[in-house]
């Protein structure tokens, strides 16, 4: 079903239009990914949408609700939860305290119900098996992205917004993080995720829409997407 619906959303700092009449339509059952290369909008695009920037003009309809302009928190509790390029968590605490911490302050959907009810059920998910008790900031980078993904599952989302979930991965904990994210729709939780890696964005989502300087350019399949000339023109000699 469509659940987040963006119609001409447009975003200006001072005299840059980071954001230029963008729509997207994401739905909950399935993989949707915005690329686009560096400075193409993706990031402030995640931002708009969860409330971390109010939008200059448009549309953000969120389940029926317009949300454009409310609060962070407040879109994150009604389900729609992002998480950062940053490797974001408390590195002085173990990774089983960080999961903890999360799961206290936002574990419960609408019913006080919880989908993981301890940290290590959740840290199993991930496949961070047996490393509770490792200090956050000690992690290795790849595990480090893992319990970011495993935070903001434990917000409950409805929608999971992924900010170049891959960033600073090897090739081989990129394929494995996918394996992952593949595994979330099956769970209803929606997946909408944001880079400039095509390939790895064509592997893993099913619905892409690219972004060229905050406008949309394309949207289609990935096969498409893939030999639409306008994105061939962006991304020549680069991934493609």
């Amino acid at each position: 079903m469509a659940a987040l619906e963006i119609k001409g959303l447009r975003k200006v700092f001072g005299g840059v239009i980071a954001l230029n009449g963008v729509d997207i339509v994401i739905d909950l059952d399935k993989i949707t990914g915005v690329v686009g290369p560096n400075g193409s909008g993706k990031t402030t695009l995640f931002n708009t949408v969860t409330g971390f920037y109010r939008p200059t003009a448009g549309t953000i309809t969120w389940l029926g609700q317009d949300i454009g302009g409310l609060a962070p928190q407040e879109i994150a509790r009604k389900g729609l939860i992002r998480s950062f390029q940053q490797a974001m968590s408390f590195p002085g605490l173990t990774v089983e305290e960080n999961v903890h911490v999360a799961l206290e302050h936002g574990g419960r959907n609408s019913d006080g119900e919880r989908r993981w009810n301890r940290p290590e059920e959740l840290l199993d998910f991930v496949g961070l098996t047996g490393r509770g008790a490792e200090i956050a900031g000690s992690m290795p980078f790849g595990n480090l992205r893992r319990l970011g993904v495993a935070l903001a599952l434990a917000a409950n989302p409805k929608l999971l917004l992924l900010d170049e979930p891959a960033a600073g991965l090897t090739d081989r904990e990129a394929t494995a993080l996918a394996e992952l994210i593949k595994e979330l729709p099956k769970m209803s939780i929606g997946v909408c995720l944001i880079d400039h890696h095509m390939n790895f964005m064509t592997a893993l989502c099913e619905h892409l829409t690219v972004l060229d300087f905050g406008t949309k350019i394309a949207e289609g399949t990935p096969a498409s997407v893939l030999n639409d000339p306008k994105v061939m023109e962006v991304y020549l000699g680069n991934e493609l």
